[in-house]
This record gives structure tokens, C-alpha cells and sequence, in this order.
């Protein structure tokens, strides 16, 4: 998969082509077609960013109950 700042680049690239296509009327023929293929590219998109662990993010520090960073739920004090 695409790391998450490309696959944000692509999906915004092929909106902004999206929408031109709408907006100018060439090839209006395809926006059905892209509209249709767009939802199942932004599910693409969440699904890269999710995965993406290029990033290392900290681990909560002793004590804490929450944070930014995902932890497997048996570690986690209150659940």
C-alpha cells in the first residue's frame, strides 16, 4: 500500500479532476463512472492511512488511559 501522504496526494488529485470534468462538461461521459469508482478509492485512501506505520508513534507513559497512539486492548488498565 501507499504510504498515507501519497495516497491523500492521489485521492485529492483525482477529485480536483473530478471535479474540472463536471464543471467544464469534457467528457462528461466518464463522471457517472467516477463518481461510482470514487467511493471505493476513499475507502482505498482510509485503509492506506490506517495501515500506514511508517510513523512510530510513543507508547503511553505509566498511568495513562488514553492516547493518540493504539495499544492492544489487554494492556489498557480500565477495560
Amino acid at each position: 500500500m501507499l504510504s498515507a501522504k501519497k495516497s491523500i496526494i492521489a485521492m485529492t488529485a483525482y477529485l480536483v479532476i473530478y471535479t474540472i470534468l463536471i464543471n467544464t462538461g469534457l467528457l462528461f461521459i466518464l463522471v457517472p463512472y467516477l463518481y461510482i469508482v470514487s467511493a471505493f478509492l476513499i475507502v482505498w485512501m482510509v485503509a492506506c492511512i490506517l495501515k500506514d506505520a511508517r510513523v512510530k508513534y510513543p507508547k503511553l507513559k505509566k498511568n495513562e488511559e488514553w492516547g493518540y497512539a493504539d495499544k492492544p486492548k489487554n494492556e489498557l488498565s480500565f477495560f
